[in-house]
């Protein structure tokens, strides 16, 4: 097995692209940007599904979420699982002879789909007890090549705020003062929303923290040097208007890879990569073919264009991609698929007809309660009608618009610019080409609303 090499993958629980090497100066996030001078840094990376258990498996079996069955999230009520014939990282590499761990947060099912051999119960909040139990998986494979996936439970919600009132073990508080904030452009700026960031921001702080350790630990057992690391997130902050939403802010999120190969070092790549091109890199790079007899996988590796720092990476094969919704939590079925270019992004609502559905955390956010006491209209420059209450179909100027504040398609659905109107036909078949590619169960839909002549 001396031919295979080892994967770290770091994963936060709803971080936006908060973080130095990101443009933020009032964040502290140490840790994560010396590894960003270290490796690369992703400009437009997006993903898949705005939704915990969601992406998560997309991340895993390399499949959108229309695809590997696990819709929403699998715990509780909710129930849902991944098919059974899906393959994942962790089945494909452990049947390769891979060591294979998850510490902290899985949050996907069922386990004979995401097998691992290491499981260990873990406070996934506290730099130390993650780090602690990183050492103990590495102190007990020996030379063996492994996949060691951590899940940080930061910066998710936990009850009113964000569980930063327990000091957990290894962390060390920052501390935001709310005038200093900078309130994203899709949000309103008032006393509850800057109260809320600034503990967000701690949080954020704190998954820093994890990340240090962990990478601390890696480095110590004296892997390091076989090993690609991958810092990133589920998807976005925990905000109305970003997770379990279709907007951007839902879904671009922070991506930072190091790789012992890399020619360039604290560079920033332009590809527009989705989740699902996580399995097919982290299978490419541990040397492992992915089985031909399974379901064809949805992305494509990134290790040929992991060092290009140029505007358009290879040929323009990395200018564009797609995401897919269907759930949140049981009861926020709002599915939609979408486009995204560089210039323009298309949205296809399936569910309009519905209000937008807040997750519980959401609805019940700080954030949110000001948003319903004070009766607010303006959520940042978007309309909160406009937001509750979307279009069948959206298109989007990213560059003059980036808040997705104004849908160039009209009430009539007729644009009367013909070159707007030509990019919004090319947009939208490419859709429907992309759900049919996909095997999208939601085209029966599509074709009882008439919108194609066949599945």
């Amino acid at each position: 097995m001396e031919n295979y090499r080892s994967c770290l993958f770091l994963i936060a629980d709803d971080w936006s692209r908060l973080a130095k090497c990101y443009g933020n100066q009032v964040i502290k996030t140490p840790n994560i940007d010396r590894l960003a001078g270290q490796g690369v840094v992703f400009n437009n990376a997006f993903c898949t599904s705005p939704s915990c258990a969601v992406s998560r498996a997309c991340i895993l079996t390399g499949q959108h979420s229309h695809t590997h069955g696990q819709y929403g999230h699998c715990h509780g009520i909710h129930g849902f699982r991944t098919h059974e014939q899906m393959q994942s990282v962790p089945k494909v590499l452990r049947s390769n002879g891979f060591s294979t761990a998850c510490i902290g947060k899985k949050h996907v099912e069922p386990a004979n789909v995401y097998p691992f051999d290491y499981e260990p119960k873990v406070n996934a909040r506290s730099p130390k007890d993650m780090a602690d139990k990183v050492t103990e998986f590495l102190g007990q494979i020996g030379g063996n090549p492994f996949y060691l996936h951590v899940g940080s439970g930061h910066p998710h919600r936990a009850g009113q705020g964000y569980g930063n009132e327990q000091i957990h073990a290894g962390i060390r508080p920052v501390g935001y003062d709310p005038q200093e904030i900078i309130v994203p452009n899709f949000l309103p700026d008032n006393q509850a929303t800057r109260a809320d960031l600034a503990d967000y921001y701690e949080s954020v702080s704190r998954w820093d923290q994890v990340v240090g350790t962990v990478l601390n630990a890696l480095q110590a057992s004296g892997r390091a040097d076989e090993t690609l690391v991958f810092v990133t997130t589920d998807h976005a902050m925990p905000f109305p208007g970003a997770k379990a939403s279709s907007f951007d802010s839902g879904h671009h999120c922070p991506l930072v890879i190091r790789s012992p190969d890399l020619q360039k070092r604290g560079i920033y790549n332009q590809a527009m990569m989705n989740w699902v091109d996580y399995c097919p890199t982290i299978l490419d790079w541990c040397g492992v073919q992915y089985p031909e007899e399974a379901p064809p996988l949805a992305g494509r590796s990134l290790l040929p264009i992991l060092d290009d720092d140029s505007l358009a990476p290879g040929d323009g094969d990395w200018e564009e991609t797609y995401f897919s919704h269907c759930f949140h939590e049981v009861t926020n079925y709002y599915p939609y698929r979408v486009l995204r270019e560089r210039r323009y992004k298309y949205v296809r609502n399936l569910a309009h007809q519905l209000e937008t559905p807040l997750p519980s955390d959401l609805f019940r956010s700080i954030t949110w309660t000001a948003v319903r006491d004070d009766n607010l209209d303006l959520l940042g420059q978007r309309q909160r009608q406009s937001f509750l209450y979307q279009s069948r179909e959206a298109l989007f100027d990213m560059v003059n618009d980036p808040a997705e504040s104004n849908n160039l398609i009209p009430a009539s659905g007729a644009i009367s610019d013909p070159k707007l109107a030509e990019i919004l036909a090319e947009m939208r078949q490419k859709v429907i080409d992309f759900r049919r590619r996909t095997k999208d169960p939601w085209l029966e839909q599509s074709f009882q609303e008439g919108e194609i002549e066949r599945i």
